[in-house]
């Protein structure tokens, strides 16, 4: 009987596998697909190093066979602007981000375990913005911004993303409600307070729910276009998203920037490559450097409804 047993359940494990064949298209679809995503970003890499000679080759290659940083160092000697953007950009992330997980983290413990009445019908409707448009309401928020003086205004844009606390709160609560109640209930009976239930128990519990929300809100704030584009019209308080459609659009220099050599066209798009991977390499080097935590938050509750 008991071989009888072990026999049937090799036979079923064999069923449930896929068929070695179907195993390796799928995999080569996989690799395919991958490989025709990262063609662009392969070739934008490959022209940064790249000189005009090999750019504008009759026959252009995929790997620089003579590799300069004449691109970059173009990039940082004559585009006096760029290091300005820059700044701008991470002043107004890490200050979002910070807001952003604070409160987030506050709304998310509230809605996850206090009771107090409309709450379930408050978050409803919180996660009903979800389904709303920035873009809206963009309107309404331009008069409301130039209302308030926050137009032009580093502080007035980090106010402005911090607001956007749907998708934050619906994370951490989901985080916390796949927390043990045990904990939090331990700590109640020796005395502590729901501030400090929240301080000493969820915030160490929740620091993976904390890094799925920074790592969405800087990457959105990092690459956000439309919504400074509207707010911000000086050039010394652009970021990097729409300082890059200057640099590579406009033909004439900002009087902030008056001792810039740039011209408004780069020597080569080798140029506009390697602006454009240094732009995006914050996001990429903080998401790399956060992958592990970013993981372990999507499997520890977030998902689960």
């Amino acid at each position: 009987m008991c071989a009888v047993s072990l026999d049937s359940s090799r036979t079923s494990q064999r069923a449930l596998r896929p068929p070695k064949f179907a195993q390796i298209t799928f995999n080569l679809l996989l690799l395919a697909t991958s490989f025709v995503i990262l063609v662009p970003l392969i070739w934008a890499i490959s022209s940064s190093f790249k000189g005009p000679d090999e750019l504008y080759q009759a026959v252009p290659s995929l790997i620089p066979f003579q590799p300069t940083l004449a691109n970059y160092e173009y990039m940082f000697e004559h585009l006096a602007s760029f290091p300005i953007y820059m700044t701008n950009s991470f002043i107004v992330a890490f200050g979002t981000v910070f807001l952003v997980v604070l409160l987030s983290s506050l709304a998310g413990y509230a809605f996850a375990r206090m009771e107090f009445r409309g709450r379930d019908l408050i978050f409803v409707f919180l996660i009903l913005l979800l389904f709303v448009p920035r873009s809206g309401g963009l309107m309404a928020l331009y008069e409301l911004m130039a209302f308030l003086h926050l137009r032009n205004s580093l502080v007035g844009l980090i106010l402005l993303f911090s607001a956007g606390l749907s998708t934050p709160v619906f994370i951490m609560r989901q985080t916390y409600l796949s927390m043990p109640r045990e904990l939090e209930d331990a700590a109640r009976i020796d005395g502590a307070g729901w501030l400090d239930v929240f301080r000493y128990v969820a915030v160490p519990l929740g620091i993976a729910g904390m890094v799925v929300v920074a790592i969405f809100t800087f990457v959105g704030v990092w690459g956000d276009f439309l919504v400074t584009l509207t707010m911000i019209d000086q050039d010394r308080w652009l970021t990097i998203s729409v300082g890059i459609r200057k640099l590579l659009t406009t033909g004439t220099v900002s009087p902030f920037f008056a001792g810039s050599q740039f011209t408004g066209k780069f020597a080569t798009y080798g140029t506009d490559c390697a602006l454009l991977l240094t732009s995006a390499l914050p996001a990429v080097v903080i998401y790399i450097a956060l992958q592990r935590w970013f993981v372990r938050g999507l499997t520890e509750g977030i998902l689960k409804l």
